[in-house]
């Protein structure tokens, strides 16, 4: 597996949001709408050839077949319109950035007998054109189309140092791939195989770089077996495309100031974003601290990314950290819970961020659950068993207060041999606050008549229902309530215990797997202050494996509310 990052182990931070003009339709496209986070698309043109925009517009009348999309529709128009020039000089003074790739000169041009050349694409081939006749096709890997190509690139090369763009045009060179990551084979049954179309195009590149023009190749690409696009040696891995970002960002860096750059990254979390469009491809055996947007594959009815920013200390031991409501005049998102107090830990830290925050403003508290079709607590579920299997752990601690605990209870309960910590945790959605679960229904399962249509979700909306099936019984839990926050203790902590076949106080359960910590640890519904969740931690870590020991009140009084100094 390549080790992306070690391209730039310093951290780049490229500015904070980036206007990006895309020319192409590969590597430019897909590192801007699947792999970037603060990115405005000044324009976009695709499916135009060089030698197609250098010349005049056409006057060839078309006629699109009805099933192409309006955006495949518009691509052939413009292209007939050569409309790559006008186009950036309109924008020009609002791009940061022009990405190209050379993925679309592959269909070669087709010269017309009003003297121009349309780009021969798939959408062309399907249009019927008048007005002009079709004289003969050239071919991509000729030596015609190269020295077409190159007058057209010379032109280009002006209009961009006319427009003040030559300095920030980067072309991206990303080869195609003869296998994918399972060593199969992905050249396709037509058309040149990926080493013909790799050396057809180093002479582009090597025009363009004589003109002056910055080209950034990654050299070392895989195919992705499970693509959404399908197999094919131009649908890659994530991973290429983050060190194609990474090799961006360090040649950024040399013609921007300030000099740290990166193609991603959160100045709030001190953090570089990696996007992935597949959970099965997420690496997070990255040193430091990494965030991670995985991309919702909305084909199989997933609608939220599964955001997690994940801290690697090389410990054995994995502490994952969910959130709790998010008023929004307070936090914004994503909120990584408790990071401030817990950062300086010596155990790797993964904290998740509920999707549905993202996708819906009027949400502040969905429990990680996501809907009827997008189950974000079963991707979480994933998410966390791909890292701990990549980090090698040994221990994995879930840990939330209040909602972040519902979902720490959820998770916990599909990681066999794991402890979830929880701290005045809901137990059952539907007997949280009438208005914060009108709203969560309303939302999130709107094909519901009302709140009381959750119950057929059974576990995936209450720990209640769950406990009364597995006991706890592969996993342990240590539940610490407030003793005088009565709307949890009444509505979350009795119908808990009651499902175990115990009571309300301090207590462990016969098995020994759930320990229930009622006491006066913080005033109300709060959570305990940093030094003492801290040392609940340390606590949680202790004896693991072993069956859990009875509350010892004068042993842990550094515990309670009492003794806190804030």
């Amino acid at each position: 597996m390549s080790s992306f990052w070690a391209l730039d182990p310093a951290p780049l931070i490229l500015p904070m949001h980036k206007r990006v003009f895309v020319y192409g339709s590969n590597a430019a496209s897909a590192l801007v709408t699947a792999y970037s986070s603060d990115i405005t698309r000044s324009g976009f043109v695709a499916r135009q050839s060089l030698i197609s925009a250098m010349n005049a517009p056409s006057d060839v009348e078309l006629a699109i077949p009805a099933d192409l999309t309006v955006s495949a529709a518009s691509h052939v128009r413009r292209d007939a319109a050569s409309s790559l020039t006008e186009n950036l000089t309109r924008v020009a003074d609002d791009v940061d950035l022009l990405l190209w790739d050379l993925a679309d000169e592959r269909f070669g041009v087709s010269e017309m007998s009003d003297g121009t050349y349309l780009t021969t694409s798939p959408q062309l081939v399907r249009t019927t054109v008048s007005g002009a006749d079709l004289l003969r096709r050239v071919t991509f890997g000729s030596q015609e189309h190269l020295d077409l190509w190159r007058v057209a690139a010379t032109r280009f090369g002006t209009v961009l140092e006319t427009l003040g763009l030559k300095s920030r045009t980067f072309v991206l060179d990303l080869p195609w791939a003869p296998t994918d990551e399972t060593g199969a084979g992905v050249e396709l049954s037509f058309g040149p195989d990926s080493s013909q179309m790799n050396s057809f195009l180093q002479p582009y590149y090597d025009h363009l770089r004589g003109l002056g023009v910055r080209v950034i190749s990654e050299p070392r690409t895989t195919g992705a077996s499970g693509h959404a696009a399908g197999r094919a040696p131009f649908n890659l891995l994530d991973s290429c495309y983050h060190a194609l970002s990474a090799r961006l960002a360090a040649a950024f860096a040399e013609t921007e100031t300030p000099a740290r750059v990166h193609w991603n990254w959160d100045e709030r979390h001190e953090a570089q974003i990696l996007h992935w469009t597949d959970a099965e491809q997420v690496q997070s055996d990255i040193p430091g601290r990494t965030q991670h947007v995985v991309a919702p594959r909305t084909k199989s009815g997933e609608e939220f990314p599964a955001r997690f920013l994940l801290q690697n200390t090389g410990s054995d031991t994995l502490l994952v950290v969910s959130h709790g409501a998010l008023p929004r005049g307070k936090y914004q998102v994503p909120r990584f819970e408790w990071l401030a107090t817990l950062e300086d830990r010596p155990e790797n830290l993964l904290f998740l961020a509920d999707g549905a925050l993202e996708s819906h403003p009027a949400l502040d508290l969905a429990w990680f659950t996501g809907n009827a079709a997008d189950d974000l607590t079963e991707r979480f579920s994933n998410i966390v068993d791909t890292v701990a299997g990549q980090l090698n752990i040994s221990r994995i601690l879930f840990m939330g207060g209040s909602g972040g605990g519902f979902a720490s209870l959820a998770l916990a309960s599909s990681a066999p041999g794991s402890r979830a910590l929880v701290f005045n945790p809901q137990t059952a959605i539907r007997r949280y606050w009438n208005k914060s679960v009108s709203v969560y229904q309303h939302t999130l399962f709107p094909e519901l008549d009302s709140p009381a249509g959750l119950d057929a979700f059974g576990p995936r909306v209450s720990a209640v229902a769950r406990v009364r099936t597995d006991k706890a019984s592969d996993y342990q839990v240590i539940y610490v309530q407030n003793d005088d926050d009565a709307f949890h203790m009444d509505n979350h902590l009795a119908p808990f215990a009651a499902g175990l076949g115990m009571e309300a106080r301090s207590s462990v359960s016969r098995n020994g797997n759930v320990q229930l910590l009622v006491d006066r640890f913080a005033d109300g519904h709060n959570m305990p202050y940093r030094k003492i969740l801290n040392r609940f931690i340390d606590l949680a870590l202790e004896d693991w494996g072993l069956p859990q020991r009875p509350w010892d009140r004068n042993r842990y009084e550094d515990l309670l509310g009492d003794a806190i100094i804030a």
